[in-house]
């Protein structure tokens, strides 16, 4: 059955707790350059997305591309997405970075902006790539993955046939209770830096387009209660928080996925609630697949860095290797 019980994932001795194996990767891996060529893609609805391909990569020659997607405040040179770059340049697949809408280091032009839902974008890069590339497999780190996972079930007839699969690792398939884990004091530290880039990211925006006039009081917000509430909801055309989180979750669209999906997320994971772990979904499937590692972090997974990468990276090479 597809859910994976027995993980091969063991956290180093000098990163024992779930918070060391959250915080210490985004650290050691932020030293590893990578080179990008980017390229613009211009939406149909008026916006762009720029992914940043990696140079190194030589897998033009045989046809397979990797799309990777950051997560929450993340881009192409956020350390987990470097090291992922590498790893997957080195077995021979093109690596292109996606940098969601407003997160390639210059604002999105629409009002709306990228959120743990929203596919569109991904759907028309996808098709784009399908028409270039014999086959696409799709690598997502929480948010990011929540995304891959619900653009994959939503409608898979829209899903192109080079699509071979996806990975996902860290991902809050159901935003409304990991907005409750958040909301934590135990995870204070990681909501304040979470509001307090958004609201930059709001105010470089409406500082490039005065036309976008945004709520006064961003930086005082204490939880994404608050924050996809004023914001999220209503920039992204939904009626509330509550509305946000129930649309936007993959939790919703796991069990019509049509091709192999791998979901990680690690049980101590400090964002991710009980619901974030669809146990019945993957014992009944035959294309999703869960596999819970008892630690890990989030969008961590400490341990030494082979040539082949890390040891997330080496799995998510090993599960596309059986398809």
């Amino acid at each position: 059955m597809p859910l994976i019980d027995a993980s091969t994932y063991r956290h180093p001795w000098f990163a024992p707790t779930a918070h060391l194996q959250t915080v210490l990767p985004n650290v050691t891996r932020r030293r590893l350059r990578v080179r990008y060529d980017r390229e613009r893609f211009e939406l149909p609805d008026g916006d762009f997305i720029d992914v940043d391909w990696e140079r190194a990569a030589t897998a033009e020659r045989n046809g397979r591309c990797c799309i990777a997607l950051h997560g929450l405040e993340g881009h192409s040179g956020a350390p987990y997405i470097k090291s992922l770059a590498r790893a997957f340049g080195e077995a021979g697949y093109t690596v292109g970075a996606l940098n969601l809408r407003g997160c390639s280091g210059e604002p999105n032009r629409l009002n709306h902006f990228y959120h743990s839902g929203e596919t569109e974008g991904l759907a028309f890069i996808v098709e784009t790539l399908a028409r270039r590339f014999e086959a696409i497999y799709l690598v997502g780190f929480s948010l990011g993955g929540n995304a891959a996972l619900k653009y994959l079930g939503e409608d898979s007839s829209r899903v192109p046939d080079a699509v071979r699969g996806a990975v996902a690792f860290s991902v809050p398939c159901h935003l409304a209770s990991a907005a409750d884990c958040l909301a934590e004091p135990r995870n204070r530290f990681y909501m304040k830096r979470f509001i307090r880039m958004l609201c930059a990211k709001l105010e470089q925006k409406s500082n490039r387009y005065p036309k976008y006039v945004y709520e006064p009081g961003c930086c005082a917000m204490q939880s994404f209660h608050e924050f996809d509430e004023v914001y999220t909801a209503p920039l992204n055309g939904f009626d509330n928080a509550q509305h946000y989180w129930t649309e936007s979750s993959c939790i919703r669209y796991l069990d019509r996925i049509d091709r192999p999906a791998l979901l990680i997320n690690a049980r101590n994971d400090p964002f991710l609630s009980s619901a974030c772990f669809p146990i019945e979904i993957a014992q009944v499937s035959d294309r999703f697949f869960l596999e819970m590692p008892r630690s890990g972090g989030h969008c961590g997974f400490p341990g030494a860095r082979s040539r082949d990468g890390c040891w997330h990276e080496r799995r998510a090479l090993s599960f596309f290797g059986r398809f």
